[in-house]
């Protein structure tokens, strides 16, 4: 019951997550310009710094850069640098040429997040003093110097493009694995049963990636929205620890566990205490995000005594020894991320986490996607059997043991029920006269035209030689008299259109289950059976 209500909790915060997103595109970012393709670039390491004091910044200070002139090469159309969590203007000679900054009483938070700024050098500009006015959001970001770029526009972010290469790479494979885990789940959930396990794995395998696609900085670059995307950072972080825990626990035995279960509830409460800070203003995702680390390696050192005791009641399988190298991977990688990441002040990015992750997403991915595929193979050998058991070879309609399964199963409720019994009428006759070749297409051909006619609303059976059954619920005596009709007339065009040695006949009969007469539902067949019979009787007379 937990688990199911984690389930629920969890949809919803990833609802509002992405809510909160759509919410974030209503907001403009700075204009995003198309780079001339000119070549060479240099980074600049000369500049004055100084700090000054100032009450109406976030944390009371304001950090100026000046660039001289002789630094900036004569034939550069950009100047480009990278921050974090930082207001920024760009000033060139007395010309303000870029501003990056979010109002103080803005409804989504304080920071226009982490992103590359470029400011263009017109030939106006050349030869024109670059200064650079930076307001750290977060006492954290503080004394952040950043790297300072100048010349071919094209040549500075195919440069930034290089670096983020890898990262992207990466984020790329993590989105296909875990879109391609998530639509086989899918796929063979609608065919047989849903594998919830493998179904999280693609959905945090999808996470994982777009949470590292985003980190990496040439989406800012790109987009012109650093707060946007540092929000899909910190959203995605939020929403990691559920799917990781939930898949986690479906490859141990004791899955039933509390544990499981506090840690996503955990992870839950993080969130929504996440989400109420930024929505109200009392902090930004940035300044509550160590409760989401906190959680997430929590999370990993709750597995690992799991891992133990799992160990020490089955002993060291192949499966286990995978868990062991997955998670430690894992471990490993998110570890050296959140050091990096709280040593550098957020400036430094590297891909060890992503990687320990893609260990994890691709071994035991697999090894659940294998585990998958064997449980369809058994799934399709049971369908097969299935069929072979309740329908009728010849027909394909059900066959007298599912009539006998379905209504007269623990569940089955009579009320409403209307059945319909059919006869052929002269199928011995047929058989007799023309051989059973002959016979079995009168029936075959019967029994396409029953399911033609009532297929779409209900069950067909074959119970006998030439008997039929159709079980229909909620339809009213005109629905069921005008379905009789519809057999009759396609039954007289099959005559006509065939011209066979044997003429057709379908005789109709049927009934609804009235608790005032029937003890059950064998007795309103018996009533359909009589009306059956008697309009058999009036075929015969010509009637």
């Amino acid at each position: 019951m937990i688990k199911k209500w984690i389930s629920i909790v969890y949809e919803l915060c990833f609802c509002s997550a992405v809510i909160f997103f759509i919410y974030l595109l209503s907001f403009s970012g700075n204009d995003l310009y198309v780079a001339k393709r000119a070549e060479g670039y240099i980074k600049l390491s000369n500049h004055s710094f100084q700090v000054q004091e100032d009450a109406a910044a976030p944390v009371g200070i304001r950090e100026v850069y000046e660039i001289h002139p002789s630094e900036i090469p004569a034939d550069s159309n950009a100047f480009v640098f990278h921050s974090v969590h930082q207001n920024v203007e760009i000033y060139i000679g007395d010309k303000l040429a870029l501003r990056m900054n979010r109002s103080a009483n803005s409804p989504i938070g304080r920071s226009p997040g982490s992103c590359w700024n470029t400011a263009l050098i017109t030939e106006s500009d050349q030869g024109k003093t670059i200064r650079v006015e930076i307001q750290p959001i977060y006492k954290s970001n503080m004394g952040l110097v950043p790297e300072f770029y100048a010349g071919a526009r094209y040549s500075i972010y195919m440069e930034i493009l290089k670096k983020d290469f890898m990262t992207v790479l990466l984020s790329a494979v993590a989105i296909v694995l875990g879109l391609g885990f998530m639509i086989f789940t899918l796929y063979s959930g609608h065919r047989f049963a849903f594998d919830s396990s493998l179904f999280l794995m693609g959905q945090f395998a999808v996470l994982i990636g777009v949470w590292k696609l985003a980190d990496a900085g040439v989406w800012s670059l790109l987009t012109g929205r650093g707060d946007i995307i540092s929000y899909i950072v910190f959203l995605t972080l939020l929403l990691l620890v559920v799917p990781f825990t939930q898949y986690i626990r479906e490859l141990f035995t004791s899955k039933d566990h509390w544990i499981w279960n506090a840690a996503c509830i955990i992870s839950l409460c993080v969130f929504i205490i996440t989400m109420g800070a930024q929505i109200t203003g009392i902090a930004d995702m940035r300044e509550t995000l160590w409760m989401n680390h906190l959680s997430m390696l929590l999370m990993t050192f709750i597995i690992f005594p799991m891992l133990f005791k799992q160990v020490y009641t089955e002993g060291w399988n192949s499966r286990l020894k995978a868990m062991v190298i997955c998670m430690g991977a894992c471990l490993i990688g998110l570890g050296a991320d959140v050091a990096i990441y709280y040593i550098s002040g957020n400036f430094a990015s590297t891909n060890l986490g992503m990687i320990g992750f893609l260990v994890y997403i691709t071994v035991l991915g697999v090894m659940s996607l294998k585990d998958a595929r064997r449980l369809m193979t058994i799934g399709m050998q049971a369908k097969h059997l299935e069929q072979m058991a309740y329908h009728d070879q010849p027909t394909g309609l059900y066959n007298r043991a599912a009539y006998a399964d379905d209504t007269q199963g623990e569940g089955f409720d009579p009320k409403g029920i209307v059945i319909f019994m059919f006869d052929l009428n002269n199928l011995k006759y047929c058989n007799d006269t023309f051989g059973h070749e002959k016979g079995d297409l009168y029936i075959t051909s019967c029994a396409q035209m029953i399911q033609q006619v009532f297929g779409a609303f209900g069950r067909c059976y074959r119970v006998g030689g030439d008997e039929f059954c159709v079980l229909l619920k909620h339809k009213t005596l005109q629905d069921c008299e005008a379905m009789v009709l519809h057999l009759k007339k396609l039954t007289d065009e099959w005559n006509h259109n065939h011209q066979e040695q044997f003429t057709a006949q379908i005789a109709a009969g049927y009934a609804m289950y009235d608790k005032s007469q029937d003890y059950n539902i064998s007795d309103t067949r018996r009533r359909a059976d009589k009306m059956m019979y008697k309009d058999k009787y009036l075929m015969k007379q010509g009637a």
